[in-house]
């Protein structure tokens, strides 16, 4: 009986724990985050990566309204993007200007929005810098590692 009892209540604390796999994707950092994201057009699909302070980076899962965790931002990359960024004053832009494509820089602390930067409409031409920072800025947190 007591065999039994052991059992089952191994069985029960076994079962009950996360995996790393499912803390990873539902554990949101703190402090500020910065969301580049890009999407529109025929498919209406949007992309979005987010790039914590710490050199995490996640990717929004639109579909289940989450984000996973995806990579971790070499420190080089990390310091030479949060540095452009504050150069660029993203958190002072106001900018929403959203069209076919939409292009964004969402400033975060936590999941709360502090200021979303929007372009792509025909008849506006944003800073080149900022467009320049995006693609910069997508391209190497898209890229698998």
């Amino acid at each position: 009986m007591k065999t039994l009892i052991y059992t089952f209540s191994f069985l029960i604390i076994l079962l009950s724990c996360k995996t790393a796999e499912k803390v990873k994707s539902t554990t949101v950092p703190n402090g500020k985050r910065y969301a580049i994201g890009q999407g529109g057009g025929i498919t209406g699909e949007y992309f979005e990566f987010i790039l914590s302070e710490n050199g995490k980076v996640h990717k929004y899962d639109f579909k289940h309204d989450r984000e996973v965790f995806f990579k971790d931002l070499n420190k080089v990359d990390l310091h030479y993007f949060l540095e452009k960024i504050e150069l660029l004053s993203i958190e002072g832009i106001e900018m929403h200007y959203p069209g076919n494509m939409t292009y964004y820089i969402d400033v975060r602390i936590g999941r709360t929005s502090i200021n979303k930067i929007t372009w792509g409409s025909y008849n506006y031409n944003p800073d080149e810098e900022l467009v320049q920072l995006h693609k910069e800025l997508f391209d190497k947190l898209k890229e698998w590692e």
